[in-house]
């Protein structure tokens, strides 16, 4: 776990803490440099850049809108608050995708038995401030406390496309940090956690006056976490079936069985959270094809670089492309192709919560290289690495990575100890450079990097120091990103080769079922599926699992058939969380004109748009946000200036968002400004009747229906 000192009693903290939890003295900031400018560590007394002394730095004077927007943060969460600022104060109330986390602390009430009020807080004030502070680094937000109770909101105000995720982690890590707090709480205390986490829909609001606000998210989804925390046995984590399905492939559960909770009629299938899932262990999931189908070319030049890394070319090779477009797919072909010519492969992932956390894909990978589990000892996995840096003849690089993996029995002579943070730094990245040179010549080694868009400051410069070592050596560095991860890229290597997945076309979609399906699929629905998609893969995945598991697509007589009457709006959460958290990183009149867009329908005219959306400033550049983040594509329409959802499911998604009440005035407003633009004749006819019978118009509607 990374941590800072505290510059007045020196005590270690966990990154992300404002304060420090020894003596209450406010975190240290980076200072910059009266005489260069340039930024230096808290703890520095001088300017790396220039060695002038901390003395003479001048404190830039704080922003009147910075001192407006700290006001705001001492009344609700900052979370809430810089999605407040954004939005000028009007935060919408909105269908939210969410998880929710309530953990419950048992063993307090014997505690306020036997002690004074005063004493039991030096119990309760560590325990809660280090569980919340544990949600904080995972980019949740703490909703409310109640006692010894708290409840935790992942997916709101902010949506990520792994909430559900980090959700499952901050349990595990509650679970640790009460263990570790315990051994050192005063008055006997013998305390144990139970948690709940369950993911569904809720309606997110800001709630109260100009005296106190509160952002709360309302729905049964938070209701049922606390329901199972309550079924959870001491100790454990009791998941519902939605939060399985959006984590299943990066953990590991257990099922309980049918629980009969408090207000539910029905019993509700619950799971145990076992940990993690290992790396490099996929998850069985159904209705996914375990085929490669329609990347053969990229895929012949994946493996035509490792033929040449076989006779010691290198090579930088960057995989682009959106999310669920199938890169993980492509670099697990790759990976078996390696591996089938006995190269080593070590892979890394950055994770979207973790700008804070100094080279943590590398963390991974060493872990790797070295055999390292997640439950070993300390004294065990220190034995691990040093075998590991023997068997390629680098123990004296010992030190550096035991630093770095937290292992500090292993600086016996406390040389890496002894070394300020920059000189730290040096030296790791000297030691890696060393291990790379060494590992590559006892077989080639290919270094795979995930979501480097994602990348911290610290692993971006370590990548772009080893990527000048494949001109050199067998080693090939296989970096993986998001298109906007472009930049990044080019700042680690500029000299790549890059591909670029694309998403499949109708062929491609209809080879994906079939494959999926395990034979031909029913007419019509690849067509549908591609429109509905655009061709993602994991989108295409989702959507025929969703078709499967609602019965709207079965399989008679040994041939699948697709029932009438299914909704074809349907939308799986799965793809929901990974668009919502697309949606969630737009500037808040950008996230504003795509709502009223998705009232609109799939193709909306511009001029229709421009004289709906009045309560969007400057919507035209909205609009071109919007298109140049690929949610819209400009179009010509008979004539007209117009645009198109890039993706069916984008309108969706936006569309579910919003209350039914305010797509009801919507609906009613396009009607009317559709009428007015385009008269009532045969041409608007269509347009003039949906949009009225969704607004629920009354008599006007149903006219318009009948014509």
């Amino acid at each position: 776990m990374a941590t800072w000192a505290c510059g007045s009693c020196g005590g270690e903290n966990p990154e992300g803490m404002s304060f420090c939890g020894h003596c209450g003295a406010p975190a240290d900031s980076p200072w910059r440099c009266a005489d260069c400018g340039g930024e230096n560590l808290p703890a520095t007394r001088f300017c790396g850049h220039c060695g002038a002394a901390r003395s003479e730095v001048a404190q830039a004077p704080q922003e009147p809108e910075r001192d407006v927007a700290d006001a705001l943060r001492s009344f609700v969460a900052e979370q809430v608050a810089d999605v407040l600022i954004e939005a000028g104060d009007k935060l919408p109330e909105e269908r939210r995708l969410i998880t929710a986390l309530f953990a419950d602390v048992s063993g307090f009430t014997s505690l306020a038995d036997r002690l004074d009020p005063e004493d039991l807080l030096e119990v309760i004030d560590p325990v809660i401030s280090g569980l919340s502070s544990i949600v904080g680094r995972y980019e949740g937000y703490v909703e409310k406390f109640a006692g010894d109770a708290l409840l935790a909101l992942f997916g709101a105000p902010v949506t990520h496309e792994d909430d559900a995720e980090r959700a499952l982690h901050v349990a595990l890590e509650m679970h640790s940090e009460l263990a570790r707090l315990c051994a050192d709480l005063p008055h006997d205390a013998e305390l144990t956690l139970h948690v709940g986490v369950n993911s569904g829909h809720g309606i997110a609001r800001i709630l109260g006056s100009e005296a106190r606000m509160d952002y709360a998210v309302l729905g049964d989804s938070v209701i049922l976490a606390q329901r199972l925390e309550s079924a959870a046995p001491p100790g454990e984590t009791y998941v519902s079936e939605m939060t399985v399905r959006l984590a299943e492939s990066r953990f590991d559960f257990e099922p309980v069985g049918e629980l009969t909770l408090k207000g539910k009629s029905e019993p509700v299938a619950a799971w145990r959270l076992v940990g993690p899932r290992a790396r490099g262990r996929s998850a069985t999931r159904k209705g996914v094809s375990t085929e490669l189908v329609g990347r053969e070319q990229e895929l012949a030049v994946l493996s035509d670089t490792l033929d040449r890394l076989a006779y010691g070319a290198g090579a930088v090779v960057a995989l682009t492309g959106e999310p669920g477009v199938g890169k993980s797919r492509l670099t697990a072909a790759a990976r078996a192709r390696a591996e089938e010519r006995g190269f080593q492969w070590l892979e890394g992932r950055c994770v979207s919560y973790g700008a804070g956390l100094a080279y943590w894909p590398y963390l991974e990978l060493f872990r790797d290289f070295a055999g390292i589990r997640i439950d070993d000892a300390t004294e065990g996995a220190s034995a691990r690495l040093a075998g590991a840096l023997d068997s390629i003849g680098i123990r004296e690089e010992l030190p550096f990575f035991g630093r770095l993996l937290g292992l500090t029995s292993t600086d016996t002579s406390g040389e890496a100890a002894r070394l300020e943070p920059e000189a730290f730094r040096r030296a790791l990245h000297r030691a890696f450079a060393v291990w790379v040179e060494a590992a590559a010549r006892e077989q080639p080694l290919v270094i795979a990097i995930e979501d480097v868009h994602w990348a911290d400051a610290s692993t971006i410069a370590l990548t772009g120091e080893l990527s000048s070592m494949c001109l050199r050596a067998s080693v090939l560095l296989y970096l993986i990103a998001r298109p906007e991860g472009d930049s990044v890229l080019g700042e680690i290597a500029a000299e790549r080769t890059t591909i670029r997945l694309e998403s499949l076309g109708e062929s491609g979609v209809d080879a994906l079922i079939e494959s999926i399906l395990e034979s031909s699929s029913p007419a019509g629905l690849a067509s549908f599926v591609a429109r509905r998609t655009a061709g993602n893969p994991f989108f295409v995945e989702e959507l025929l699992r969703s078709l499967r598991e609602t019965n709207a697509l079965v399989r008679e007589n040994g041939s699948w058939t697709m029932r009438p009457g299914w909704d074809a709006r349907t939308l799986p959460e799965t793809i929901e969380e990974v668009l919502s958290a697309r949606i969630d990183l737009l500037p808040r009149t950008a996230a504003s004109a795509l709502q009223t867009a998705s009232v609109v329908g799939r193709r909306v005219p511009l001029p229709l748009l421009e004289e709906v959306a009045t309560d969007v400033p400057d919507l035209s550049g909205a609009v071109d946000h919007l298109v140049a983040s690929a949610f819209l594509d400009h179009i010509q329409e008979e004539g007209e200036r117009a645009l198109s959802f890039h993706h069916a499911l984008v309108q969706d998604t936006a569309y579910s968002r919003i209350l039914r009440r305010r797509r009801r005035d919507l609906h009613r407003k396009v009607a009317e400004v559709a009428e007015g633009l385009y008269g009532a004749g045969d041409n608007a006819i269509d347009l003039l009747a949906r949009h009225l019978y969704l607004g629920e118009a009354g008599p006007k509607a149903f006219d318009y229906l009948v014509r």
